[in-house]
Formats: C-alpha cells, structure tokens, sequence
C-alpha cells in the first residue's frame, strides 16, 4: 500500500529526476523514533527530497504513526510488505519506487543533522566517480563517533573510529549512493535479509570502479539500542569484555558469519575464495566456540553450523549472482585489499580479552 498526500509540492518532487534524493527508511516496530527521524528529514537545507518509507509488517503502532505524518506537508510515501523481510527487503522495494538521481538509506534510530543531505550531495556533484558517501555517526551516549566499518581479508567487520578513508565499508545505517551506481551493480542481496549487506554492496561498488568518501562534517545520531564500544583506530584496538566480540546476540551472530560466508564467496576471485575463505571458516569456528565458552551457551557454537549449512543449500544461487559480479569487476583484488586491513582483527580480539582475563586472575590471586 502506498499513501501520498495530493498536495502541489509533491508532486512537483515527484516529477522531478535531477538532483532529487529520495530517502529510503526500512521500518518495523519503530514507532517511538520515527517522527523525530522525519521531523530531522523535513528540517534539512536541501528541499529537494522525497521520502519513501517501508514498513516491514510492525506489530506496534508504526504504520498509524506514518499514516498521520503522510496528513501534514511532507513528501512522505508509505509502503507496506505483507511479511517481514528485514533489512535488505525494504531497501530494495524502496529502490524499486524511488524517483531520484540520489538514494539516501537510513535506519529507522536516526537523526540527521539539517545540512547532512546538502553537503554529501554537493561532495557526489564534485566527481563522477564518487559512488556513494558516508558521514559521522554520533551514538548516543558514545565517547567516539563513527565512520563507517573497517574489514579485514577474512571478512570480519569492526566499527571504524577514524575519519581517514582507508576504510573499504559504509555502515548501513546511514549512506548515500547514486542511483546509476545500483543500476550497475545491483540492488541489496535478498538473501541477506539483515547484516553484512553494507559490507557486500559497498564491496561491489568498488568492485565497479566507484568510489566511496567520507564527509566528516556531515553529522547523523544513532538513538538506537546498545552502544558498542569496539572501534579500530588505524594503530590501536580498543576492545572489552562487554563489547560485540564476545556478547553478540545469537540471533546477530549467525546472520553476521552466515553472510560473510556468501559476501566472500560472491566477491573474491577464484585465487582469493581458495586463500581466504578457508582461513575464515577456521576464525568463525574459533570465535563460536569463544563465545559459546564464555557465555555458557552451545548456540553460538550451533549458528556456526548453521551457517554453513545454509551456504551449502544456497551455494548454487550464491554462484549465479557471482557470475554477475565478477562478469562486470573492473577491479582487481589487489586494488580492494587496499581497504582491507591484512590480518585477523578476530584473532587478536581474542588475544587481548585473554591476555586481559588472565591478568584479572593474577590480581585475584
């Protein structure tokens, strides 16, 4: 269902190709943060804008919230899928409707400062080889902001504590592409459902020779749920016992390896898939059982299988869509590795919360 107010200034956005953005919003049960994530959206500098939200089957009170919001003069529309189908789902029915020359994805926790979308959009305009952009992420109640992820050659994921762009990865929460990019690449894998997408689209981006930057001053807040503080700060790791390393929600967990699995798969080369995925797989075995051990629980231990199983029941589906990528790279590995950082950031995670607990032990004793 689409909702749209008739008014003259919508439908002049609509009509309209050049310089619009249209602002995709996955949702579902975020009735408490919508309206200040809009509000921020309506305020912005840049008017050129549409907005396109996509309501993943909410059992609380989401859709009424949008519905009233769709009755006052904002360029809302409002879509809603019969099922949940995550993350990557409702972006790409909102790729599907959107009318704009710019795609703006956003998490339902956000709150965009109002000259975000004018400065990224004047950074897109200044080169065409610029894909896609990031800003700086601010989390609530954080003492470090964020600039998108960093990823290693074996496919694990950290948040990225430093402006520089060395990093290969945007976070998905908050990122800005240009239309003809997805056109060339494809839209968001639907497969994934939740996490990594970010990872495997911003990968096939560079793959296509695009571009990715960062614009440090443009500022977004993340009023989401739990505050990780495990960063990678180009020479230094700061990692605790109480971060994602070692107190991922299962549920984040198998998502998390069972799509590495199938990004690396898609995105490597032939050379690369033999040389890194098998390293991988040992790091992802090792990290189940750490986190198994640790939290007194066998599920993490029991996604790991999981995971793999789902990657041998879709291995075939996984080789068609690498067939289109590696069909259109115009990139080498060497070229991406770049913004890979070259060794197992897991693996010295893990380090350091041992070197850490024993040292706790010594004190005890």
């Amino acid at each position: 269902m689409e909702t749209i107010n008739k008014n003259e200034h919508k439908s002049e956005i609509f009509h309209s190709q050049k310089g619009l953005v249209s602002i995709i919003i996955p949702v579902y049960n975020g009735e408490s943060r919508l309206e200040e994530l809009i509000e921020s959206l309506v305020n912005q500098t840049y008017k050129k804008i549409e907005i396109i939200t996509v309501d993943n089957n909410s059992i609380d009170n989401s859709r009424n919230v949008l519905e009233e919001l769709s009755k006052e003069k904002i360029p809302l529309r409002i879509f809603s899928n019969k099922q949940n189908e995550g993350y990557c789902g409702g972006c790409n029915r909102g790729i599907e409707n959107a009318n704009g020359e710019f795609l703006l994805f956003l998490s339902q926790d956000r709150i965009m400062n109002s000259d975000w979308i004018e400065k990224t959009v004047n950074e897109m305009n200044s080169d065409e080889k610029i894909g896609c952009i990031i800003g700086k992420v601010v989390r609530e109640g954080a003492s470090s902001a964020e600039y998108g992820h960093s990823y290693d050659v074996y496919g694990a994921v950290l948040i990225n504590g430093s402006p520089k762009e060395s990093n290969l990865f945007f976070g998905g929460g908050t990122v800005i592409i240009k239309k003809r990019v997805l056109d060339e690449i494809g839209k968001f894998d639907p497969e994934f459902f939740i996490y990594q997408e970010d990872v495997d689209i911003c990968w096939r981006i560079r793959l296509s020779g695009n571009k990715i930057k960062i614009v440090e001053n443009a500022v977004c807040q993340n009023k989401g749920g739990g505050i990780s503080d495990t960063f990678y700060n180009s020479d230094k790791y700061q990692i605790k016992l109480d971060t994602e390393l070692v107190n991922m929600p299962i549920y984040k967990f198998y998502y998390s390896q069972k799509n590495r699995i199938r990004t690396m798969l898609k995105n490597y080369s032939t050379k690369n898939i033999w040389k890194r995925i098998p390293i991988s797989i040992i790091m992802i075995f090792l990290r189940g059982i750490f986190m198994s051990i640790k939290n007194k629980n066998i599920s993490y231990f029991t996604a790991v299988f999981k995971g793999f199983f789902w990657n041998i029941l879709y291995l075939n589906n996984t080789m068609q869509f690498r067939k289109k990528i590696q069909a259109n790279r115009i990139v080498d590995d060497k070229e991406i590795e770049k913004y890979m950082i070259k060794h197992s950031i897991e693996l010295e995670g893990i380090k350091m919360i041992m070197k850490q607990f024993v040292g706790r032990e010594k004190k005890l004793k």
